[in-house]
């Protein structure tokens, strides 16, 4: 469920985008997307929400909720302890299916046209759903290794999303795309080519968390310790150590703690997309 917020009790942080409600009822499929600002003389706050830079009144809504999840953290207790958390977790991972799909509506409707830059960021929505199902399907069958490749796609769809605002035109780059040309095979404003190294050395610098997730998950991509870990463990039988394979297509020895970290960096991915194409929505409500 959605944390909505009375507007009467608390306001969100001045430029921070936030879903905003006009009854109690309504639900986010029926959400304003805008973010609070403070009038020059600092005497009247209100929302900019439409594409002629009217404010709306703070009244005019009831209440708000941010468009990212926050406090992303494991929880500090015993991992036999966690196991509730991981559902709670799953359930704030599915509120993206809501919040993707209002966040496009935004999108389309926003300006006074469409881009090409409006369809290459549907496919990169459209490919976020898919991936956030099939993580979530996935997770609940038990099979986490699976669950955890489909970790790294998902930050690739962010990495190639952020790529947009590393060229010299949006436009023409989301065109090359949608035509066929590889990302990788595209230059920067500077003349580096978009290779997924670099895009997530990019993406680090506003992020710093997608470095350690890039690495680990990539580990899940490709065959590797990770994997043989998963299947072989050491066990005490008898005061004698002993190797132990499993075989099998569900989890073996996975912990709470490993898949709510998993979750936290599907979660996490969401959030960067969310801030980017909010970041465009806003561009088109100023600039047409």
């Amino acid at each position: 469920m959605i944390n909505w917020l009375s507007i009467a009790d608390t306001l969100p942080e001045e430029y921070k985008p936030v879903f905003l409600i006009k009854f109690a009822d309504h639900s986010i499929s029926e959400a304003d997307i805008g973010y609070l600002v403070t009038s020059d003389d600092g005497k009247e706050q209100g929302f900019f929400m439409d594409n002629d830079e009217k404010i709306l009144k703070l009244h005019a809504r009831h209440s708000w909720a941010y468009i990212n999840e926050n406090n992303l953290e494991v929880p500090d207790l015993p991992d036999n302890q966690l196991e509730p958390f991981v559902n709670q977790f799953l359930d704030r991972l599915r509120l993206f299916d809501e919040k993707f799909r209002r966040i496009a509506f935004w999108m389309i409707k926003s300006g006074k046209g469409l881009y090409p830059l409006d369809f290459y960021i549907s496919g990169i929505i459209n490919r976020s759903l898919s991936l956030i199902y099939g993580f979530e399907t996935l997770i609940k069958s038990s099979n986490f290794v699976s669950a955890a490749h489909l970790v790294r796609p998902h930050l690739d769809n962010f990495l190639r999303l952020n790529a947009v605002w590393l060229t010299e035109n949006p436009h023409d780059f989301a065109f090359r795309v949608w035509k066929g040309e590889q990302v990788g095979n595209l230059k920067d404003r500077d003349g580096n080519l978009m290779r997924d190294r670099y895009l997530k050395d990019k993406a680090t610098e506003r992020y710093p968390w997608m470095k350690n997730v890039y690495d680990e998950t990539s580990g899940f991509v490709h065959f590797s310790n990770k994997h043989i870990k998963n299947a072989t463990s050491l066990i005490t039988r008898e005061d004698e150590d002993v190797l132990q394979t499993f075989l099998g297509k569900t989890d073996n020895n996975v912990s709470n703690e490993h898949k709510i970290e998993a979750i936290i960096g599907m979660i996490e991915t969401c959030n960067a997309i969310n801030d980017a194409v909010f970041g465009w929505i806003d561009t088109k409500r100023i600039k047409g």
